[in-house]
C-alpha cells in the first residue's frame, strides 16, 4: 500500500511540475517577447547558481544574522531529506553503515529536526507580526500551508520516536529478530535494562535488582548496543517519550506507533504532492532565478530587458526589497501598494493569470514612481531580476495605454496642458494641487527675475532647445497666479533636484524645493486626467 501510494503521489508531483512549466510559459506570452529580449537572458552563470543556491550569497548580502539562521535551516532540512527520508538509497552511496538509532545520526536527527522546527515557528511569528511591509492578508499569509504542513511532519517524526521509543511491541520484534533470548536465557533482565535505560514501558511489573541491571547490560552491549546509542543523544524524542509514559500501557495496546508511522509517511507523501503546487516550489525556482543574468546598463540601452516567468514565482514575500526601496516613502504617503516592489511582482502575475482582476491604475502608478535604482535587484535573496521586470512592465503598461506621467506631461504642449487641466479643476478630492510652498505667496514674491538660477540650471544648459521655460519664468508664473500651468511644464519635470538654484538664489528663494513640490501636484492631476477617461478608481 504504502509503495503503491508513493508512486502514484510522485507522479501527481512531476506532473505538477510540467504543468507549471507550462503555464510559466503561457504566461510569458502576455509580455509579447522578442528574439532580442531573449538574448539577454540566454545565458546560464553556473558561479551564481551554485553560490546563490547552497551557500545562498543573495541572502548573506541582505542580512548577516537571518542568513545564519536560514543557512542552519537550510542544511537541516537538506540533511533530513537526504540522510533521514531517502537513507535507503543514500546510505549504500554517502554511508558505510546507517541505521537511525545509532549516534551521530539519532543525536543529528533530533537537532536538525529542532533547527527547522523553529524556523517554522520563527516564520509564522514574522509573518504574524510584519507590520511593515506584509499588511495585506493575501500577501501576509502566503506560504502558511507549506509551513504549517513541514511543521506537523517534523511533529510526527518526533512523537513516531518517542512513541517507538516506550513500544513494548517494538522492542519485542526487535528481541525475535536480533536475539534467541526469552525468559529462561535472560530476557526478563534484559526488558529491566531497557525500562530503566531506554525508557521502555512494559505491561509487567518488572523488579528493579542490581544484579539484574547487571546482567542486562552485559546483554545489551551483547545483543543491542551496535544497533542502539544512548537515547539521551535523541534529546527531544526521549523527553516526549517520557512525557507519555503514563500512558505508555494505552499506548502500546493501540499501538500508536503504527498510527504515527501512517501519519507520518502520508504527510511527506502530502508535502511531496504539494511541491509544485505551493510555495515550496520556490526551491526549485531559486536555482533557476540565480542562474540567469540580469540586466546591465548597457542591455536596457540595447532594449533587451526580458523577464523569466518562472523566475517570479521564486518570489517569498520575504519584504527585503521594499525596505530598500528608494521610493517606499512615496508609499507612506500615497498608500499605493504596489509601489512596493513584492507587491507589484504579485500584481503583476495577477494581471497575467486574470487581467480582469488586476488594478490596473495602481500599477501603473506604482511602477511609474520607480527609479530604477537597483536596490531591490541587488538585495533580493531569490536572485530575481527585478529591474527587468519593472522595464518590462513599464514596456507594456505603454502599450495597453498606461503613459507613465512624466512621459504623458513632456509629450503634452503647455497649450493642451492648460485645456486638459481645466477640465479637471475642482474634481480632485481634498484638492489634490493644494501644497506648502507653491501657495504661499511669501515663499516666492521676492524673486527679482535675476536669472541666476536659469544660469546654474543644467537642464537649461544641457536642454536649452526643448525646454519651454525656465527655473526664473516658473517663479512667475506663480506670482501671476498661474500654478495649474506651471505644473505642466518641460522645467518642472525635467529638474534633476540639484539644489543649484535654491544655493545660488541671492533672495533664498526655495527654487528647486517648490518645483519638486509642482510635480507632486502634476502628478495627482496627470493621475486624474488620464485615470478618469477609464473609469478607473483614484489611487
Amino acid at each position: 500500500m504504502f509503495k503503491g501510494a508513493l508512486y502514484i503521489s510522485l507522479i501527481i508531483s512531476v506532473s505538477g511540475v510540467i504543468f507549471q512549466l507550462y503555464r510559466f510559459r503561457k504566461d510569458g506570452q502576455f509580455f509579447n517577447r522578442s528574439k532580442n529580449e531573449n538574448h539577454i537572458n540566454s545565458f546560464f552563470y553556473i558561479q551564481e547558481f551554485l553560490l546563490n543556491t547552497f551557500l545562498q550569497t543573495k541572502l548573506f548580502k541582505a542580512g548577516k544574522i537571518r542568513w545564519g539562521f536560514h543557512f542552519l535551516l537550510f542544511l537541516s532540512f537538506l540533511y533530513l531529506v537526504i540522510v533521514h527520508a531517502l537513507h535507503d538509497v543514500t546510505s549504500s552511496v554517502l554511508f558505510k553503515s546507517y541505521d537511525p538509532t545509532v549516534d551521530p545520526y539519532q543525536f543529528l536527527r533530533n537537532l536538525t529536526g529542532l533547527l527547522v522546527l523553529t524556523g517554522c515557528i520563527a516564520f509564522l511569528f514574522r509573518r504574524r507580526f510584519n507590520i511593515r511591509s506584509l499588511q495585506d492578508k493575501s500577501i501576509k499569509y502566503k506560504g502558511v500551508f507549506s509551513i504549517i504542513l513541514i511543521l506537523l511532519l517534523v511533529c510526527s517524526g518526533f512523537l513516531l520516536e518517542a512513541s517507538k521509543i516506550i513500544s513494548e511491541p517494538v522492542f519485542m520484534e526487535m528481541v525475535e529478530e536480533y536475539s534467541d533470548l526469552d525468559e529462561e536465557t535472560g530476557l526478563s533482565d534484559l526488558k529491566l535494562f531497557w525500562k530503566d535505560n531506554y525508557n521502555v514501558v512494559f505491561t509487567e511489573n518488572i523488579k528493579t535488582t542490581p544484579n539484574g541491571l547487571e546482567k542486562g547490560r552485559l546483554l545489551n552491549e551483547e545483543y543491542c548496543l551496535s544497533c542502539h546509542s544512548n537515547i539521551k543523544s535523541a534529546f527531544i524524542s526521549n523527553t516526549l517519550a517520557k512525557t507519555i509514559s503514563n500512558a505508555g500501557n494505552i499506548l502500546n495496546q493501540y499501538r500508536i506507533d503504527t498510527k504515527f508511522y501512517v501519519i507520518h509517511y502520508m504527510l511527506c507523501l502530502l508535502l511531496l504532492i504539494c511541491l509544485p503546487f505551493s510555495r515550496l516550489f520556490h526551491v526549485l525556482l531559486i536555482p533557476f532565478a540565480s542562474s540567469r543574468q540580469n540586466l546591465t546598463l548597457d542591455s536596457f540601452l540595447e532594449n533587451k530587458a526580458f523577464i523569466n516567468i518562472a523566475s517570479l514565482y521564486a518570489c517569498t514575500n520575504c519584504g527585503y526589497c521594499s525596505r530598500v526601496c528608494s521610493v517606499y516613502p512615496n508609499f507612506q504617503i500615497t498608500g499605493n501598494p504596489d509601489v512596493l516592489p513584492h507587491w507589484k511582482i504579485e500584481s503583476v502575475k495577477t494581471m497575467m493569470q486574470n487581467p480582469g482582476a488586476a488594478n490596473w491604475w495602481n500599477l501603473h502608478a506604482g511602477n511609474d514612481e520607480c527609479t530604477m535604482c537597483r536596490h531591490c535587484t541587488d538585495i533580493c535573496p531569490s536572485g530575481i531580476d527585478l529591474q527587468s521586470l519593472w522595464s518590462v512592465l513599464d514596456k507594456k503598461l505603454v502599450t495597453m495605454g498606461y503613459t507613465d506621467n512624466t512621459r504623458f506631461i513632456l509629450d503634452t504642449s503647455l497649450k493642451e496642458w492648460a485645456k486638459k487641466e481645466e477640465i479637471y479643476t475642482g474634481l480632485i478630492p481634498g484638492d489634490a494641487l493644494s501644497s506648502n510652498l507653491a501657495d504661499r505667496t511669501e515663499a516666492f514674491e521676492n524673486c527679482i527675475q535675476c536669472s541666476i538660477c536659469t544660469n546654474v540650471c543644467p537642464i537649461v544648459d544641457y536642454d536649452s532647445n526643448q525646454n519651454d521655460i525656465t527655473p526664473q519664468q516658473v517663479m512667475n508664473l506663480l506670482r501671476l497666479g498661474k500654478k495649474h500651468l506651471a505644473t505642466g511644464t518641460r522645467m518642472v519635470w525635467t529638474c534633476l533636484t540639484c539644489y543649484s538654484c535654491q544655493e545660488h538664489c541671492p533672495k533664498e528663494i526655495r527654487v528647486a524645493d517648490i518645483l519638486l513640490e509642482l510635480r507632486n501636484a502634476g502628478s495627482n492631476r496627470a493621475d486624474m486626467i488620464q485615470q478618469r477617461p477609464t473609469g478607473l478608481i483614484n489611487r
